[in-house]
């Protein structure tokens, strides 16, 4: 009987203070407020935009980065693109337009910009997929 008793005292603590050698269980992290405004603020590529910060890719064009090929003084356009390797690189451009289901892909092409990134001096050449040629980011004419 004492070992009875011994035996049943042994499963009662046991099971009161639940011996256990699982993880407790925790809640999944939720993110931070700060992570969630940053990534719904940004323009993505082929988006209107004013500033490299606004957009996903880093880099905005703006119309007057690429004079004479747009004249600032008779259109404003401007987009979120991305850089391209050369004059002679559309087909990357082409394929950039396509994923983002630009109305015309095939008239998008790899342009000159002048110091398109905001914290280079102005007269570094990039090149950028013109997203504006294959009915992207932001156009008007000027009156």
């Amino acid at each position: 009987m004492r070992n009875f008793l011994a035996v049943t005292a042994s499963i009662l603590s046991l099971s009161l203070f639940g011996c256990s050698n699982a993880a407790p269980e925790q809640a999944p992290a939720e993110p931070t407020p700060e992570t969630t405004e940053q990534t719904q603020s940004l323009t993505a590529t082929g988006g209107g935009c004013q500033y490299d910060s606004e957009c996903s890719s880093g880099l905005c064009w703006l119309e007057a980065d690429s004079y004479p090929l747009y004249n600032p003084y008779w259109i404003r356009a401007d987009s979120c693109t991305e850089e391209c390797s050369g004059p002679t690189d559309h087909q990357s451009c082409r394929d950039l337009a396509a994923s983002l289901n630009a109305p015309s892909p095939s008239t998008a092409r790899c342009i000159p910009a002048r110091g398109v990134y905001d914290d280079y001096p102005y007269d570094d050449i990039f090149y950028v997929c013109d997203m504006v040629a294959a009915g992207l980011g932001h156009v008007s004419w000027v009156e």
